[in-house]
């Protein structure tokens, strides 16, 4: 059984587990995760919610959440959920490229929410079958202040090969 799936049926169970089983998962493959503070809070098939606190090792000179911390979590999440529906154990994911717009300074911890619409994920898997090998998508993240402000909106050219 791979993890993946392991930490689907702890989530049939309790998805608070479920979200620190991932948690742990993600600061393991990223070890930068950890340092961060990084946090796993929500997981569905259609929405991952992560967090990153705003304290001393994510802290910049002004006293906000530093950009790599935020755009780091951003991308983490975007993985998250790209894996429950394209697993590790069959597809390789890279981002090709990305693009981000920051509009409130960050004094607070951040929640990345990364919510794609079906279409762009059913998209993703047509072309994955259809070419065989390869695939893209642009995959939204919005970055939110514990206030709900949106802090900054992000885009990633996730680039998907087959296993």
């Amino acid at each position: 059984m791979f993890a993946l799936e392991m930490v689907e049926k702890v989530r049939q169970v309790s998805p608070g587990a479920a979200n620190a089983l991932t948690t742990l998962a993600v600061k393991n493959i990223v070890p930068l995760a950890a340092a961060m503070g990084y946090r796993v809070d929500e997981v569905t098939d259609a929405r991952v919610k992560a967090t990153v606190p705003l304290n001393r090792k994510t802290k910049n000179h002004v006293g906000s959440v530093y950009l790599g911390a935020q755009v780091t979590v951003m991308e983490l999440t975007m993985g998250v959920m790209l894996f429950r529906r394209f697993p590790p154990s069959q597809y390789k994911l890279l981002v090709n490229r990305m693009e981000v717009v920051f509009h409130a300074k960050a004094k607070s911890a951040v929640s990345a929410v990364c919510e794609p619409s079906e279409e762009v994920l059913a998209g993703l898997a047509s072309a994955l079958k259809a070419k065989g090998d390869k695939a893209e998508a642009w995959i939204p993240v919005q970055l939110l202040g514990t206030d709900g402000q949106r802090v900054a909106e992000a885009r990633f050219l996730a680039v998907f090969k087959r296993g």
